[in-house]
């Protein structure tokens, strides 16, 4: 309105530049983008009526820029908010005598806010040049003709540095630059610049946010040494004291770092004692948060019990103590305590109708909540009984929050998306690959109004994962595409879609897991393009023992005979070059022994049993010399025992039980639960026999499977329980055995057989009514 009255006005004396600015200090105080773009226009319109000179009294001064360029500041219109701010401060530089810092100031917060990690770099610019004016309107002030004061250039301020502080706070390890400007201002001549607290406390949050490739113990020192110059400068030095923000900062280092449990509490006493502050709701929620971290569930309540009882307690609080329950796969309590939390937010719009959000936001559930529920039951030993349908549940309880409030705290993240993925990839569920995909296109649709919602390297690589796991038939074909879509975007400039160890991982899993030549030839061109990309120095293709593992598997399960085995046997060679050579990143595990061990009984080869031991010597050697990653496991001995079981050699199955003897006495008299035998290890042992050439093989058997028996009912460990497989492999040594009592033997075993049939169908008939109940009650 106020530009079409101007437009319309012939002499523009009704208007002033007041006017102007005070509309444009409105829309500074819109804080969006669109605002701040709308005060830019009505400035350029004002430059443009002062240019037309129709009234003295429409003319753009200081003000006005300083309105605009703080309407950007604080637009969070990032990158382009703080480009365009540059630009209007060089236009101003070029039209108008600067006098003060107000200007810069506004421009290196744009940058601060800008999230970008040059934000310190482009922030310090403008600061130098601040300085480089205090140093020119010294000298002239020395000269013979001084200059008056209105001439002189716009110098820094404690503002300007503390800003400028925030700005390296801000980037990408900007701690160090942040802390020598810090020493600057302590060490320079001009009092009115020295540090306040704003200043300490801006530095100590630099090392708090400090990621990437820096040292969080260093980091985390540095900020406790920075807190440590307050506490004792303070007493003569009020403007400095520290106050619950300067301890928060700190505490939340700690977090990052690990920082032991009662330096974290003794940071309370400190800050009694320094500042004359108790914790407040922020510094208790990061000591919660600290405790989650450890796995610390009981300090977490007791803290959160703590913060109930004098009102302290919000939303973060819960989400908090929720995903320290997460940690430890806690699914019950952390969804007693969501229920907790959703009966607080109701109450609070019950009793407060009158301001309704703000009341109920202090305990509305967030995005994070959800994600952290979703997480622990992720992590819960019940995972595989959870149903679609819960949750879908979950998933809608969090839409249908959102529909009601419009909270954008409760847009989801790619971190619920990737969790979710996580979760389902745990389930049994036949219906998750179909709803996997679903919630993919769900991801995608939401970008459109989501610009940071994307589906990155994490979440194809869970997708993959729910193919392999799902036994979807098409997972080699869904990897190779999720993989290609990746990589090709990527290399399109997508940093977002940065491969990662788990993407190939999962690729190489869902390749091994296709138990085919195909499969296993797509996991070596991907593990040699993997060792290509390395070489040229794409640091996040390196490949790791996981990669190894998952392509012998993959030959292993190929059925490539003595080829197969042979080219597992290469790359295990390999890997143990590499380990000797000193990378700890491809050094052979157990696993890596188990697949080859696997590839030789997969093989059918005549001299498999022999080459499989000869492995197990090597492991063995690798394990004695201090490697404890290599130990011999279940896995490893129950291979051995089926590649003797499967070869039919003369002596194979009395080879066979030798081993399970040897599992036995560690397990049952040792106590070593890695070495504890189970139905794979009776059953190869039985079939060992079966095939056994000796008219004694089927009581050999038969003693096997009483021995199964005796200690399955002596324990109850559903592990050693016989099974159909056991009942049937002794069967089969009944069968082949010419002995009298045969027949009378078979026609036993087949009555037990169909008595274990008509139990397992019970069993899962139960199972299934159990399951239908709990969907039920819940």
């Amino acid at each position: 309105m106020l530009r079409e009255r101007v437009k319309e006005s012939k002499t523009h004396d009704d208007y002033d530049t007041f006017s102007f600015n005070l509309i444009l200090s409105a829309w500074a105080r819109q804080r969006s983008l669109e605002g701040a773009e709308r005060a830019d226009r009505l400035l350029q319109f004002l430059l443009k009526t002062s240019d037309d000179k129709k009234s003295k009294n429409i003319v753009a001064d200081s003000y006005s820029y300083s309105n605009v360029l703080n309407a950007y500041a604080k637009s969070g219109g990032k990158r382009k908010a703080a480009l365009r701010a540059e630009e209007l401060l060089h236009q101003m530089e070029l039209t108008m005598k600067i006098t003060t810092d107000i200007c810069h100031n506004a421009v290196m917060d744009c940058w601060s806010l800008s999230g970008e990690d040059d934000a310190g770099r482009r922030a310090q610019i403008l600061l130098t040049k601040l300085e480089e004016n205090k140093e020119r309107n010294r000298k002239s002030r020395k000269s013979r003709n001084p200059i008056t004061s209105s001439s002189l250039l716009p110098e820094p301020t404690k503002i300007s540095y503390n800003i400028c502080l925030k700005a390296w706070a801000r980037s990408i390890n900007g701690a160090i630059e942040a802390h020598a400007l810090l020493t600057r201002m302590q060490e320079s001549k001009d009092e009115d610049l020295h540090p306040d607290k704003i200043s300490f406390s801006t530095c100590i949050d630099a090392y708090c946010r400090s990621t990437g490739t820096t040292n969080l113990t260093m980091a985390t020192e540095k900020a406790e040494e920075l807190l440590f110059q307050m506490e004792q400068a303070s007493p003569k030095n009020p403007s400095i004291r520290p106050d619950v923000v300067s301890y928060t900062s700190v505490l939340y280092s700690y977090a990052k770092a690990g920082v032991d449990i009662d330096r974290a509490m003794s940071l309370i006493n400190r800050m009694k004692k320094h500042a004359g502050e108790g914790p407040n709701t922020t510094f208790l929620n990061t000591l919660i948060h600290l405790f989650a971290k450890q796995g610390k569930k009981d300090h977490a309540e007791a803290i959160l019990k703590s913060m109930k009882q004098n009102d302290l307690a919000d939303k973060i609080s819960y989400t908090s103590v929720i995903a320290a329950h997460a940690n430890v796969g806690n699914a019950t309590r952390a969804l007693a305590l969501f229920h907790e939390l959703e009966g607080l937010y109701k109450s609070s719009l019950l009793s407060s109708s009158s301001n309704r959000f703000s009341n109920g936001n202090r305990f509305m559930p967030t995005e994070k909540t959800f994600t952290s529920l979703i997480h622990a039951i992720s992590k819960s030993k019940e995972v595989g009984k959870t149903s679609l349908d819960e949750v879908d549940a979950i998933v809608d309880r969090m839409d249908s929050l959102y529909n009601e409030t419009k909270n954008p705290e409760l847009l989801p993240s790619t971190a619920t998306y990737s969790t979710l993925f996580y979760l389902l990839s745990k389930m049994r569920d036949t219906r998750v690959p179909i709803r996997a995909v679903e919630m993919l296109e769900e991801m995608k649709r939401r970008q459109q109004h989501q610009e940071y919602l994307r589906p990155d390297a994490t979440t194809y690589a869970y997708l993959i994962n729910i193919f392999t796991k799902t036994r979807v038939r098409e997972a080699a074909e869904k990897a190779t595409e999720y993989l290609g879509a990746v990589e090709e975007g990527f290399a399109a400039g997508d940093d977002n879609l940065r491969p990662t160890k788990l993407l190939y991982s999962a690729a190489l899993q869902a390749y091994a897991k296709s138990a085919s030549r195909e499969g296993a030839e797509l996991a070596e061109e991907l593990l040699q393009r993997t060792k290509d990309l390395y070489k040229q120095g794409r640091i996040y293709a390196k490949p790791t023992t996981l990669y190894y593992n998952a392509v012998m598997d993959g030959l292993a399960r190929s059925r490539q005979g003595k080829t197969g085995a042979l080219r597992a046997e290469s790359l295990l060679d390999e890997l143990e070059a590499r380990g000797r050579a000193g990378d700890p990143e491809l050094s052979p595990t157990s696993r890596s022994y188990n697949a080859v061990i696997l590839a030789w009984k997969m093989s059918n080869y005549t001299e498999a049993p022999q080459r499989a031991e000869a492995i197990l010597k090597r492991m063995n050697e690798r394990y004695r010399s201090g490697d404890k990653g290599c130990r011999p496991d279940q896995v490893t001995i129950n291979s051995i025992i089926g590649v003797w079981a499967n070869s039919r050699q003369e002596g194979a199955a009395e080879r066979a039980e030798t081993y399970l003897r040897f599992m036995e006495q560690l397990y049952y008299e040792a106590d070593d639960e890695s070495l504890k035998p189970d139905s794979i290890s009776y059953n190869s042992v039985i079939d060992a026999y079966a095939w056994c050439p000796s008219g004694k093989g089927a009581y050999r058997a038969e003693e096997v499977y009483n021995r199964m028996q005796e200690k399955f009912l002596a324990s109850g460990d559903d592990e050693l329980r016989p099974n159909i497989i056991t009942l049937t492999t002794l069967t089969n040594a009944w069968s082949r055995s010419q002995d009298e009592k045969a027949e009378l033997k078979l026609k036993n075993l087949r009555y037990l057989i169909s008595e274990r049939r008509k139990l397992d169908r019970e069993e899962r008939e139960m199972a299934s009514i159990l399951n239908v109940s709990g969907k039920s009650s819940a």
